[in-house]
């Protein structure tokens, strides 16, 4: 007798996903067991067993037989009654012997007393199968936009599974083939990119299996929506801003020089789907330097949503006025909207008080002390530099260099310490960072017990500068004043001398001009070949590097030649630096007329490893000055000439490193623009930051195209030194500037400054290449165009439009003239009136679809309506008014009705039809008579100006 096995099964057991499926379980009758048994992977000649299990689930005893499977492939025990108590299982080995390969099917059938019920045995052969969802929906996605969804493949199959994907556009399928092992599963991702905005619904395709390909479909459905991009600019509106296709402008008004001002604009996104854009500069290669950026070149706009763009304004030039475009560009090109950025640069506004400082007369070995007072009103802060080494020259200031708040005065000390009894003049030039150099006199006058040369005075360098004009320095005052004895030297109406005109009618005695300050500061005759002046006296060498000067005792001097250029004997005298490591030798000497005077520079250095560097002064004057008895005519005193020397040095030995400059430099990277042929100016800030003194020097030589002024110097412990460099670009064609500046006089610290010039033409684009066309208008009608044109140079550019005479009367232009600030772009109105010309006029086709409509009969009090189509046949657009008359006849005296209202509305009396259109005018009739209505509605042609002209009439609409 064959037993059963009864066992307890636990919830520990782990089943694989295929098992899983294959014994999903039923309840029949309180009898749980599972619905099918299956056998994969199976061989032929060996038999495979599989248990089933019956358990009881309900709280009482169950009774239950079976038969057994009628095939001979599948077996079981042999059959007999079941007894379960409740919660009882009892497993039934069923045995499967395959004979062929091929699929098999049996059951088992159990039976209870409430009814039969079966059990599927099926034994399968390997086969691939895939398992995956039929549908899935993708997000909203924006037209060029990109969005993607996913879902699970599973290998359901008892074979390695090799699949493809056949997808339509715009979808794709990452992966979009591969493998899978039996109950192996990976994520295929789905990805959405729409060209166009519809709704999508399709079916991709899966190809898998081996030799006998097997597919599957997966319906992929998607929706693509255009997206609307509006771009907001917060704060105040620009004044400039022009009617038509340039609405969106952000100001950032007046900026300091060298600071960097950020504003945002808003772009918001009005549709419903995430909106990727990206941001792009105009392109212009004629623009060397960049004063707007931004850091975001594209990004994405969330549905209804905004994003911030931020733009930085850094500009360089004073007084220039930047203009740039920036657009934002939706994908796929389909939005474009273009930004407008303006902003100008301001700088400091500094002025002296006084253009001289006059000390009058003081004695040998006393000082006098002046105010000067330099006032900033701007609020931009200054860096100044007087360029005067206050520790060699006879005129010193507490304050020579330094930085000016914004709108601040301050009060600066000039001292005056002579030391030889001579008259001094010096003209020494303020330098400011960012603005024109200014000048200022300091002159005065030094008496001993024996020399008491005449007192200098503002009159007399007044009268200096214009005899200088005519040509009268170069004589000393004795030989003035013979001159003037014998008549042949006048003085004017102010004092100053002048040679006799030869006629009455000659021409006018030359006047003095100052000259720009930033021409004077160049065309000096050293820095320069060019001076605006002949010299009086000349010094050769200006500048001089000694070089390393080891050992100390055994510097050589420097040869220094003085030349005499007047007719007059002339005396240098040296001012002597006291603790200076420089001197001259001689201090004092004469020169005579046309001559030359050998003079040494001695350089005694008392520290090694040191860095030296000064500027010689000295002052060069006629003889004859030395006491005032000599001058017997004021208007002949002359003021000396100052006279400089710039010195370097180092006592650094072989071995010894010089220190490291600590320094910041400020320098633009263009030189501002001019036109070809013009000089062009730009400052330079050079500020040490560190504890000891910086030398500098300029190779001139290695750029010749840029002048540098000054070319060499020292720079003392948190001071500065402002440079001011000059080119003169002769074309078109950028040209770049390599200066070396190097420092403590070593080649290793040199810094190289890159610049950039060039030359600007005016270069102007007018929209369509120049032609501006206007659509067909009627007579007495007109047409208006926006129209663009563009500064495409560096330069403000003044225009006006010009009209010939003949076209006056049919053409204008709104505004007539103006300024376009550099790369600026601007609309203009153009519109035309057509009274008779060669432009294409016609006159109106105008008439109505229906002449005559007939509503039929209509209750008193009661409405009705219907629509009057409107037709234009013209090639032009045509403004229209209406206009309607009512005729009341009938059974009836007419002088009831002759004061009744209208009883037909027009929708609307007046309006415009495009060329080669239609429009509907809806009209309501509302009879307040039982008589008959008659109505003529007449339209008339406008002219902007509000003139009519009536083209035809009684069009009847007969109501009963």
């Amino acid at each position: 007798m064959t037993s059963f096995s009864i066992c307890c099964l636990g919830c520990g057991q782990e089943v694989s996903p295929l098992d899983s499926w294959s014994r999903k379980k039923g309840v029949f009758w309180g009898i749980e067991v599972a619905e099918t048994l299956r056998w994969r992977g199976w061989e032929l000649g060996k038999e495979m067993i599989k248990h089933l299990i019956l358990k009881n689930v309900h709280e009482k005893t169950q009774k239950l037989s079976y038969r057994c499977p009628s095939t001979r492939f599948f077996s079981t025990v042999f059959p007999q009654p079941i007894t379960l108590s409740p919660g009882m299982s009892l497993t039934l080995p069923i045995v499967f012997r395959p004979t062929e390969k091929k699929e098999y099917e049996d059951s088992i059938c159990f039976k209870k007393a409430e009814g039969e019920f079966s059990v599927t045995l099926h034994a399968t052969l390997p086969r691939p199968c895939l398992s995956f969802p039929a549908a899935v929906q993708l997000p909203v996605c924006a037209v060029h936009n990109v969005t993607e969804t996913t879902f699970l493949v599973r290998n359901t199959g008892d074979l390695v599974t090799v699949f493809a994907w056949e997808t339509p556009s715009p979808f794709c399928m990452i992966p979009d083939c591969g493998m899978l092992n039996p109950g192996a599963e990976c994520m295929v991702r789905v990805v959405f990119q729409p060209k166009v905005a519809v709704v999508y619904d399709v079916a991709a395709t899966c190809w898998f299996g081996g030799e006998g390909k097997q597919k599957r479909t997966i319906q992929l459905k998607a929706l693509a929506k255009y997206p609307y991009l509006r771009v907001s600019v917060t704060g105040e509106k620009y004044e400039g801003v022009q009617p038509g296709k340039l609405q969106d402008v952000l100001c950032f008004g007046s900026v300091p020089v060298g600071t960097t001002v950020e504003k945002c604009v808003e772009i918001f996104n009005m549709s419903v789907v995430d909106a990727p854009c990206r941001i792009e500069r105009a392109k212009d290669p004629l623009l060397l330097d960049h004063v707007f950026s931004c850091d975001m070149s594209h990004g994405v706009v969330p549905a209804n949503g905004k994003l911030v763009l931020c733009i930085r304004f850094q500009p360089q030039i004073v007084g220039e006025h930047s203009t740039d475009y920036f657009t934002i560009i939706s994908a796929g090109c389909l939005l474009q909207t273009v930004l407008k950025v303006v902003g100008s640069c301001k700088g400091p506004l500094v002025s002296l008080h006084q253009h001289s400082v006059d000390f009058d007369w003081i004695n040998l070995g006393e000082s006098l002390v002046q105010t000067l007072k330099i006032s900033n009103i701007s609020d931009v802060p200054a860096y100044y530099q007087f360029d005067i080494d206050v520790r060699g020259s006879v005129f010193s200031l507490d304050r020579p260099c330094g930085v000016l708040e914004g709108i601040t005065t301050l009060a600066l000390n000039v001292t005056f310490r002579p030391t030889h009894p001579i008259s001094y003049h010096r003209r020494v030039v303020c330098l400011v960072h960012h603005q024109e150099p200014m000048y200022v006199d300091f002159f005065g006058t030094c008496h001993s017990d024996i020399a008491k040369p005449a007192i200098l005075q503002a009159r007399h360098l007044s009268w200096y500068r214009t005899n200088m004009v005519r040509g009268l320095t170069f004589y000393p005052p004795d030989i003035l004043s013979v001159m003037l004895k014998d008549g042949k030297l006048q003085m004017d109406e102010k004092g100053a001398l002048m040679l006799p005109p030869k006629i009455p009618q000659d021409k006018p005695p030359k006047e003095y001009f100052e000259a720009n300050s930033m021409t004077e500061y160049f065309y000096d005759g050293v820095s320069s070949d060019l001076a605006l002046f002949p010299p009086h006296i000349s010094v050769s060498p200006r500048e001089y590097d000694f070089g390393c000067c080891v050992p100390l005792h055994k510097v050589e001097p420097l040869p220094l030649s003085v030349t005499n250029h007047t007719k007059g004997t002339i005396t240098v005298a040296w001012t002597p630096s006291h603790g200076s490591a420089f001197r001259v030798s001689p201090e004092i000497c004469d020169i005579p007329p046309l001559k030359s005077s050998a003079f040494r520079v001695l350089f005694q250095p008392t520290q090694l490893n040191s860095l030296y560097a000064a500027e010689l002064e000295g002052f060069a004057f006629y003889k004859v000055l030395r006491h005032y008895s000599n001058i017997e005519e004021d208007a002949t005193i002359c003021p000396s000439w100052c006279l400089t020397v710039r010195l370097r040095a180092h006592t650094y030995e072989a071995e010894r490193e010089h220190f490291v400059p600590q320094y910041i430099l400020d320098v633009p990277k263009t030189f501002p623009p001019v036109a070809p042929n013009t000089d062009t100016y730009c400052s330079m800030l050079l500020l040490n930051t560190g504890t000891s003194s910086i030398t500098f020097s300029v190779n001139q030589a290695a750029c010749p195209s840029v002048l540098v002024k000054p070319c060499s110097g020292h720079i003392i412990p948190g001071g500065h030194q402002i440079f001011f460099l000059s080119t003169h670009p002769v074309n078109t064609v950028s040209q770049q500037h390599v200066l070396p500046l190097q420092l403590n006089s070593c080649p290793g610290y040199t810094k190289e400054i890159a610049l950039r010039s060039c030359g600007e033409s005016l270069l102007l684009l007018l929209e369509g290449d120049g032609n501006l066309y206007f659509k067909p208008v009627y007579i007495g009608t007109s047409s208006t165009r926006m129209y663009t044109i563009k500064n495409c140079t560096r330069l403000p550019m003044v225009f006006t439009w010009k009209i010939h005479e003949t076209d006056r009367k049919i053409l204008s232009v709104s505004p007539t003239a103006g300024i376009l600030q550099p790369y600026e772009a601007m609309v203009s109105s153009s519109s035309t009136k057509v009274v008779f010309c060669s432009l294409q006029y016609s006159y109106g086709v105008f008439r109505a679809q229906k002449e005559h409509l007939d509503l039929g009969n209509v209750l008193v009090g009661d409405l009705q309506s219907c629509s009057v189509v409107l037709l234009n046949d013209g090639i032009c657009s045509l403004k229209y008014i209406l206009s309607v008359e009512q005729l009341i006849t009938g059974p009836c005296d007419p002088e009831e009705f002759r004061s009744d209202p209208l009883a037909l509305e027009l929708e609307h009396s007046r309006g415009t039809i495009p060329a080669r259109s239609k429009a509907f005018v809806q009209i309501t009739v509302r009879p307040v008579r039982r008589l008959h209505y008659t109505w003529s509605i007449k339209y008339a042609i406008c002219s902007p100006t509000g003139e009519r002209w009536v083209f035809w009439e009684n069009h009847s609409l007969p109501t009963k």
